[in-house]
């Protein structure tokens, strides 16, 4: 019965499923081959026959679904700058050809080239992060989780972290601040109610055992209505030898001066601590800066071991940073996006219609829409954009999400009044002859 089942090389010389050797690998091409052949062998003692046409074509789809998974390029169309499924800020070309020139060979991660001796890592971003916003000191760490638990670890561990209600926030993946604490040895403080806590309520709670008061950002979402917190101005009041004021700003905003303004958080907060790869426009990491002897005590930390970023990452931190001491930041990759004038997003869909057949032009129309900044930054506010909503007959928007997304370059879109949607602003011109052909390829 089992005679008739190919042997796993027969299948791998197969032309359909040779070509996916180099794209995942020759061990995953033949663990999903056998795994085939033994689904086979169970048919066959059920009394199926064998097709081998089907077998072969069971083998590619199950290549095909493991190939999309490795990481790649995707087509942001969902209405979010920083989606933090698909990488939050987008590198850009410029920036990475720089990386690639200086960082192809060896480089001088932990060599001190002034003095011909051993140095330290991140040692000239972290002199930037200092210059651009004031910061006395600064320490970098693989993200901003890792800054947050690092603080409280090391400043809290064994007393009592004082917070108010309104900002126990919970963020994607888990990452919940009383979980944190919990974990970093701490114990939680809340103060005052989810919409309104007061100076004073922070004041009643503070005794000899409280080791910091802790700010921490609204992510993902915003309080509006019958609200009332004090301001980190009006927290620094509290704050003494003993008690150290920390702020989690969560995005790395060192332009748009409100109270999440890294710069005007170091004027109130001992150490305030940050993304980089949110609104800072670079990688993932967490970026923790403030009085000098108390970053210096971080350094120190054993945990340093094992939180501390590659020289990629540093290096990332370092051009982006020279952005924003340069006065540059607009031309990062991730502000490039933002300034969009809606005249340029407009004409991005009108470069996409000219591609589209006549055949299905009757089927897409664009529309007004609105982009979100993301990331768990300012949630409160949106972007003008311009998009198109895709509507063909007998086909679901389920089922053109679902075509788009299995593209050559996978396309990510959103459903909304039951129709797929692409917003523009996160589009680049490189992906329009992309986008046309995936929507010109509904039709057949």
């Amino acid at each position: 019965m089992f005679e008739q089942i190919p042997q796993v090389q027969k299948l791998l010389e197969e032309e359909a499923i040779k070509k996916f050797i180099p794209d995942i690998g020759h061990p995953f091409v033949v663990a999903v081959i056998r795994e085939t052949l033994d689904e086979e062998r169970k048919r066959l003692s059920q009394g199926h026959t064998l097709d081998y046409a089907s077998l072969v074509m069971a083998i590619v789809q199950k290549c095909q679904t493991i190939r999309m998974e490795k990481l790649q390029r995707v087509i942001n169309g969902t209405g979010i700058l920083l989606h933090t499924n698909l990488g939050r800020a987008p590198l850009g070309n410029e920036l990475l050809s720089t990386l690639a020139a200086h960082i192809e060979g060896y480089c001088n991660l932990e060599y001190h080239i002034p003095t011909q001796k051993r140095g330290k890592r991140g040692g000239f971003a972290e002199k930037l992060i200092c210059l651009i916003t004031g910061a006395e000191d600064a320490l970098i760490v693989n993200n901003n989780a890792a800054s947050v638990f690092l603080i409280l670890n090391h400043f809290a561990k064994g007393r009592e972290v004082v917070i108010s209600r309104g900002e126990l926030i919970q963020i994607g993946g888990g990452f919940r601040i009383p979980d944190i604490m919990k974990q970093a040895g701490c114990t939680l403080i809340e103060v005052g109610t989810t919409n309104i806590t007061e100076l004073s309520d922070y004041k009643q709670a503070i005794n000899h055992n409280t080791a910091l008061i802790l700010s921490a950002h609204r992510s993902n979402f915003y309080m509006r209505g019958f609200t009332k917190n004090p301001s980190l101005q009006q927290l620094a009041t509290l704050k003494s030898d003993s008690i150290l004021l920390v702020k989690d700003l969560g995005s790395g905003n060192l332009i748009f001066n409100n109270e999440d303004n890294v710069s005007r958080a170091l004027q109130y907060a001992d150490i305030v601590c940050f993304s980089g790869d949110k609104l800072l426009g670079a990688c993932q990491a967490g970026i923790i800066a403030g009085k000098k002897e108390l970053i210096a005590t971080l350094k120190k930390d054993p945990l340093m071991r094992i939180m501390r970023v590659d020289k990629l990452t540093y290096f990332v931190l370092q051009e982006v940073l020279l952005h924003y001491a340069n006065n540059q930041h607009q031309f990062l990759f991730i502000w490039s996006l933002m300034k969009q004038e809606l005249p340029d997003i407009d004409k991005k869909i009108k470069k996409l219609f000219k591609k589209l057949s006549n055949g299905v032009k009757p089927y897409c129309k664009r529309i007004d829409a609105k982009t979100a900044f993301g990331g768990g930054a300012m949630p409160d506010k949106v972007l003008p954009d311009y998009g198109i909503a895709v509507s063909f007959p007998n086909r679901s928007a389920q089922d053109i999400a679902a075509f788009m997304v299995q593209q050559p370059v996978p396309i990510i879109g959103y459903i909304q009044d039951d129709l797929f949607t692409l917003n523009f602003r996160t589009i680049l011109d490189i992906d329009i002859p992309y986008v046309a052909d995936a929507i010109n390829s509904l039709l057949q």
